[in-house]
């Protein structure tokens, strides 16, 4: 009894903290931000252009101590930066979650990869910005741009065109048909490659015969025999050897600007907070010289300007059409599937005997232990349920699950109430306060 009484006041104690912590912090939300780690989510993968620029970016903030808080770069890859972007879209707009997406996040709308856009976000700053270049191998037979684009209004459907189909680099070829219109109808037949890298590998094995590159990339390959045919800026660009696509005839401007998203709601305050230090960030002369490097123009774009910018590009993007292409199988899930199946067959076959035996034990005994699992085990599965939701709050569920299973399992739940209590709420507030403060975790 006294080791109960010992364990309930050290519970009572440990959570009583807590909720004074948590209600300080809360009450002092609006008068300091931020009071915990901003979490930045770059729907790539790490070492992408994408992730080395906010890595530049956050270099800088932490050199300069712009941030009382750590901003913490977090890779969500998958289905051209859709994931990560949803996963900010349906974040708490307290300003602890932001994105990192260029123009993909409006080629992605567009292509019908994902059914929302920059309406759904608080726009809070654009960074940095380059043109697209437009290039073949040195050993192509196309001179200009001009050759190019009179090949493929003669003979559509023939110039293999590598891209990220629904990304920028796609965009850029289809803003080329549609400024060759007038020529004819143009056509390139599109090939999926991925990122810069696999583009230029797709040139060089001869899978495809253009592609459209950022000015770092093309530096990069230029030695390796890479040609430059247009660069889609307004300006020509002095690391590029060719003159832009406007001064060729054909009307495209196709550019990438790393673009900083909050969750819609998000107070005005706090995104003037980040758009603040972004500006001193971007001032810097270490990301001024990284950015230069990089053939990055260091523009900072916020407020009207950026929502010029926004409706600029957003227009440009809009005016192409993508034609529907050939949905091709899922051939790695396909696999994956198959394995798993192969593997679950294996293993029922090695395993039957046991999981006979197992069952027989487990009928051996006693009603209220086998009624004592299968509750656990239906409380477990509603709690998961519960938690995929994003309905709930994660202490209330947490709190109410631990609570339950204790009383199921616990032999005599009346007498180590208290401590049951106690001990449920110190887990909830415990765990929620080890997620989001320590390991940066959104919960509900």
């Amino acid at each position: 009894m006294k080791v109960a009484r010992k364990v309930l006041a050290f519970n009572f104690c440990l959570f009583t903290g807590l909720i004074f912590g948590c209600a300080q912090s809360e009450d002092s939300m609006d008068a300091v931000y931020p009071q915990r780690p901003i979490k930045v989510i770059v729907p790539f993968s790490a070492g992408g252009g994408s992730d080395t620029f906010a890595r530049i970016i956050q270099r800088a903030i932490e050199d300069q101590e712009l941030l009382p808080e750590p901003l913490v770069i977090v890779n969500v890859p998958g289905a051209g930066g859709t994931i990560g972007s949803r996963r900010v879209k349906d974040a708490r707009p307290d300003g602890y979650t932001l994105l990192l997406l260029h123009d993909g996040i409006m080629t992605a709308q567009h292509s019908g990869q994902a059914a929302y856009g920059p309406e759904a976000f608080e726009p809070v700053a654009g960074t940095g910005d380059v043109g697209l270049v437009i290039a073949v191998t040195d050993d192509s037979p196309y001179q200009s741009l001009e050759h190019l684009m009179r090949v493929v209004v003669d003979e559509p459907d023939t110039i293999l065109f590598s891209a990220n189909l629904g990304a920028p680099v796609h965009f850029a070829g289809l803003m080329l048909e549609s400024a060759a219109k007038e020529q004819g109808e143009a056509r390139f037949r599109y090939v999926q490659h991925g990122g810069g890298a696999k583009r230029y590998g797709a040139l060089i094995g001869g899978h495809a015969e253009v592609s459209a590159f950022s000015v770092a990339e093309y530096q990069q390959f230029r030695e390796s025999g890479l040609r430059a045919l247009a660069y889609c800026g307004i300006e020509p660009h002095p690391a590029v050897d060719a003159t832009t696509a406007l001064s060729q005839g054909f009307d495209v401007v196709s550019r990438n600007m790393q673009f900083w998203w909050a969750p819609k709601g998000t107070s005005s305050s706090r995104i003037e907070f980040v758009v603040g230090v972004l500006n001193q960030a971007m001032k810097s002369e270490s990301v001024q010289k990284q950015l230069a490097e990089l053939q990055i123009d260091p523009e900072v774009l916020s407020g009207s300007e950026l929502q010029t910018e926004l409706a600029d590009r957003s227009a440009r993007i809009a005016a192409v059409s993508q034609r529907p292409t050939i949905p091709l199988p899922n051939l790695p899930m396909m696999t994956f599937a198959i394995v798993c199946f192969l593997g679950i067959v294996v293993a029922g076959q090695s395993w039957k005997k046991e999981a006979i035996k197992s069952v027989i034990e487990s009928v051996k005994r006693p009603p209220h232990v086998i009624r004592s699992m299968l509750m656990t085990i239906l409380a477990t599965i509603g709690y998961v349920l519960l938690l995929q939701s994003e309905r709930f709050d994660f202490r209330a569920l947490t709190f109410l699950f631990v609570l339950m299973t204790a009383l199921i399992i616990s032999e005599q739940p009346k007498r180590h109430l208290w401590i049951i209590l106690a001990t449920s709420l110190v887990m909830s507030v415990g765990l929620h306060a080890v997620f989001t403060k320590i390991f940066v975790i959104d919960l509900p």
